[in-house]
């Protein structure tokens, strides 16, 4: 929250998302954009995005990664539960959470592979986030 109110006052640019203002409708937005963060492909993660009009996207590390919490309270954990995927690292699962076929988006778009290029460039990167630019006009299936 504190990066996006820094980005809305230097920028002056729409917010997709910011969770600080809630009620059910934007429960659901911020559960979709936060999809970055989930066992996603970039198409879904892309498409998804493009649908609230999104032009750029921030990717924080703390979120992505999540070490500070326990297993099954952090961000990446809870949007896998409610995916049906299985939980990252040592420990049980559920039984009826089954493997992801896609790696963690905000991991593998680092890698700059072609899948995620196709749909997504980076445009800044410090020690704490990423910003990464989405492409105009990809038609998605």
């Amino acid at each position: 929250m504190q990066l996006l109110a820094g980005v809305k006052l230097c920028t002056g640019r729409v917010l997709t998302n910011h969770p600080h203002y809630e009620d059910k409708s934007l429960r659901e937005r911020t559960k979709q954009i936060y999809q970055v963060y989930a066992k996603r492909s970039p198409e879904e993660v892309y498409r998804i995005l493009r649908s609230f009009g999104t032009d750029l996207v921030i990717l924080e590390d703390s979120m992505c990664y999540g070490r500070r919490h326990s297993r099954g309270c952090r961000l990446r954990d809870l949007l896998d539960i409610a995916n049906g995927h299985t939980m990252d690292g040592p420990g049980e699962n559920e039984p009826d959470l089954k493997p992801s076929q896609y790696p963690r988006f905000c991991e593998e778009i680092k890698s700059n592979l072609p899948s995620y290029t196709v749909y997504f460039s980076k445009v800044f990167q410090n020690k704490t986030f990423h910003v990464y630019k989405l492409a105009k006009h990809k038609k998605t299936t």
